[in-house]
């Protein structure tokens, strides 16, 4: 089984090497997954460049990814929610990066008919983080008006999209030539940052604000925009405390929880994208082969990508 991991902190070109490996045991509730896809996500980056070394050391080599499709090809024997030969997303908490991988079943779904690989690759991640953060972390109130920063990116279109579901008015912010993709997610207003100033145009306007950035933001529009009292949620970093101090709300960092149910959230999602009220932006899909895994990572390292990059075995 060949994978495509990393040996050390550093540089995408120079740390990533092809691993070969033997499978691994299957043990009581899980699955093996034959993959056809998995997608490059900016944890991904933060992982490999050693920036999260205090909060998530790794043991090399080490395989990376959490995003990922592919066909079921064996499950334990108490696993009664899968067969062989079902399609499936996955949601690891690493080694998407290879030609297989055993998981718990709790940390993947059978995916709709109609759904490619990487389309069922590219929603994991962005769809479940969105879903939970609107569904289990906020506590919306219909009359709630929500600002999405980095509205472009693969988190900020799937927040917008669920809003526009609950009838949440949404403002946004990304690029200029992003505009008519995101207007047409359904947002309420728009405000292209590289044209104008954000934080002027909708100052005081939003009751929650998600910095979906990935860190070029340093929050001074984000809080300009939240009432006073409000709440401010980052992706990412949080503004600093200078600028936090310039006007009480609850400033927080989204973390993922354990009491978030993978299963729950891909139901929601995969109704939606049923329904045609979900799109999945595929920037652009590859063969999953170890040139195209660096490139996407220098890629999505560089912040010039639109839409999930997808890698795909045949």
């Amino acid at each position: 089984m060949e994978r495509l991991g990393i040996t050390g902190y550093g540089p995408a070109i120079e740390v990533f090497k092809r691993i070969t490996a033997e499978p691994r045991e299957l043990t009581a509730s899980h699955i093996r997954v034959k993959m056809k896809a998995f997608g490059i996500n900016p944890y991904d980056i933060a992982l490999r460049s050693g920036s999260m070394q205090e909060v998530r050391k790794l043991t090399f080599p080490y395989v990376l990814g959490n995003d990922g499709a592919g066909i079921v090809t064996e499950v334990a024997a108490d696993v009664q929610s899968f067969k062989v030969g079902d399609r499936v997303a996955v949601h690891p908490i690493s080694g998407a990066y290879g030609e297989e991988i055993v998981l718990p079943v709790g940390k993947a779904a059978k995916i709709p008919e109609k759904m490619s690989w990487s389309e069922a690759a590219a929603i994991v991640t962005p769809g479940v983080t969105a879903y939970n953060l609107i569904n289990h972390l906020l506590d919306l109130q219909p009359t709630d008006t929500v600002m999405i920063e980095g509205a472009s990116g693969a988190v900020g279109t799937s927040l917008i999209q669920l809003l526009h579901i609950r009838g949440i008015r949404t403002l946004a912010s990304a690029s200029k030539k992003n505009e008519e993709k995101i207007r047409q997610l359904g947002v309420s207003d728009f405000s292209a940052y590289d044209q104008e100033d954000p934080g002027i145009k909708f100052q005081n306007q939003a009751d929650t604000v998600i910095d979906a950035t990935k860190g070029s933001v340093k929050g001074e529009s984000g809080i300009q925009i939240m009432k006073e009292g409000g709440r401010y949620i980052a992706l990412n970093d949080l503004p600093s405390l200078e600028l936090r101090q310039k006007k009480t709300g609850f400033y927080e960092p989204f973390i993922p929880r354990k009491e978030y149910q993978d299963q729950e959230a891909f139901t929601h999602l995969f109704n939606a994208h049923q329904n045609g009220d979900f799109h999945i932006f595929v920037g652009k899909e590859l063969p999953a082969t170890l040139e195209n895994v660096i490139w996407a990572h220098q890629q999505v390292e560089g912040h010039s990508t639109t839409g999930k990059i997808i890698l795909t075995f045949d």
